[in-house]
């Protein structure tokens, strides 16, 4: 899994989040954000050991 599909699937499986914007000028990045998007969030497991690996600051505010 790249960095990008990484986060973008992160976000993807914040509970708190309904939108995800992502930005790009490029019709191949935006195809490719598309079938990232289509693989939906990160297995449970992947996210909350992400959650834990975040700076103390961000575990509080991020996917209660």
């Amino acid at each position: 899994m790249t960095n990008m599909e990484f986060v973008l699937r992160f976000t993807l499986s914040h509970p708190g989040l309904s939108t995800t914007s992502v930005g790009t000028a490029n019709p191949v990045h935006l195809a490719s954000n598309i079938a990232v998007a289509g693989r939906g969030p990160l297995p449970a497991d992947l996210y909350q050991e992400a959650k834990k690996r975040l700076p103390a600051p961000w575990r509080s505010s991020v996917g209660r």
